[in-house]
């Protein structure tokens, strides 16, 4: 099975302007929110890493703050995964209302985070190695959450063997795509936050109230970026071979 990138984009693109009505909503409150969320919580817990760039002791900040709001994350945590899932389940099995992708999302729920789990440990471990295998291993990984999402009646471990036959012979052409598209998306996403925070901050001063409003639209764009990365893993599911509707 083969693609081209250029068709992989073009389809994703036009999933862009395809029931944007129905995706929305799910990206808003699963994606927009929670990030929006979480970025409030790192402005307002006064979180301050040493200046003299000390990577112990950033980590030791880092490790304290996740630790006090160990809960707040985890259903940060939860709520991302759950959209994620949503929006593949929205796409992939057309015809189905929003309530049924909801509904059919909360009780998949679970197993698709073990496969996000499984994947996560491949790449880590790949890359204990080198980077170059973990981009090979991402290759091989990366339809494993969609064929779970697209097929409603099989379980994790059938999901994971069909994203591993979807990728067959293409692992590094697909790896260094999707690592491509990612980093294109994260720069873009960087660039135009950067351009936010540096526009709001004359007008921020002190006040985290209003710093927690600039994060606003610092959310929405990363919640595009997210959907965008979302709409090509499906399009490349689809140039792949993988069914739609569990066909």
């Amino acid at each position: 099975m083969t693609f081209s990138f250029r068709g992989v984009i073009s389809d994703a693109v036009t999933l862009w302007r395809t029931d944007r009505s129905l995706m929305w909503p799910i990206a808003g409150v699963f994606l927009f929110l929670p990030l929006l969320g979480m970025f409030i919580l790192v402005t307002t817990s006064g979180v301050q890493l040493p200046e003299n760039g000390d990577r112990a002791q950033a980590q030791e900040v880092i490790n304290a703050f996740m630790l006090a709001n160990i809960g707040w994350l985890g259903l940060i945590i939860a709520l991302t995964e759950f959209g994620g899932l949503a929006l593949l389940t929205l796409y992939l099995r057309r015809g189905e209302t929003v309530a049924a992708v909801l509904l059919s999302s909360v009780q998949r729920l679970i197993p698709f985070f073990l496969i996000g789990i499984v994947v996560n440990v491949l790449i880590q471990f790949a890359t204990y190695l080198l980077i170059v295998p973990a981009i090979y291993v991402f290759g091989r990984t990366w339809m494993m959450g969609v064929a779970f999402a697209a097929e409603p009646t099989q379980g994790a471990w059938q999901a994971i063997v069909r994203g591993f036959e979807l990728s067959d012979k293409n692992g590094w052409k697909i790896g260094f795509f999707a690592l491509g598209v990612g980093l294109f998306i994260a720069a873009s996403v960087l660039s135009i936050a950067v351009v936010i925070l540096a526009l709001a901050a004359p007008l921020v001063g002190g006040s985290q109230g209003a710093a927690s409003l600039v994060f606003a639209p610092v959310a929405l764009v990363v919640t595009v970026g997210w959907v965008f990365f979302t709409l090509v893993r499906i399009a490349l599911y689809r140039r792949l071979g993988g069914s739609i509707n569990g066909m």
